[in-house]
C-alpha cells in the first residue's frame, strides 16, 4: 500500500536541530512542491523549545524501558561470540 499520504500528512519536527528559526514554514513550503497536489503536508513541532530539544531522549528512554524492546537488545558477549551474522538474523 502506498503511505506516502500518510507520511505527509504527518512530518513531526524534533530534536535540537528543529529548533533553527522558521524551519517548520520552511519544510512545509519546500515538500509542498515535491508531492503532488492531493496529498495534505502537515509539519508539527510543539511551541515548546525545552520540549523538542529533549523529545529524542525522552522517547529513546521510554523506549528502552519497555521490556518488549529489552527482549530484542544484542549485548555485547553475544556480539563477541556469534558476530554481525546474529544481528542480521535477529533484525532483518
Amino acid at each position: 500500500a502506498d503511505v506516502r499520504k500518510e507520511l505527509c500528512g504527518n512530518i513531526i519536527l524534533t530534536g535540537a536541530s528543529s529548533l533553527y528559526p522558521n524551519l517548520e514554514q520552511r519544510l512545509s513550503y519546500e515538500i509542498s512542491y515535491l508531492v503532488p497536489n492531493m496529498y495534505r503536508c502537515k509539519v508539527i513541532c510543539s511551541r515548546n523549545t525545552v520540549e523538542r530539544r529533549f523529545s529524542p531522549w525522552i522517547g529513546g528512554s521510554v523506549l528502552t524501558s519497555l521490556g518488549s524492546f529489552q527482549q530484542l537488545w544484542l549485548g555485547k558477549t553475544e556480539y563477541e561470540e556469534f558476530g554481525a551474522t546474529l544481528a542480521t538474523q535477529r533484525f532483518p
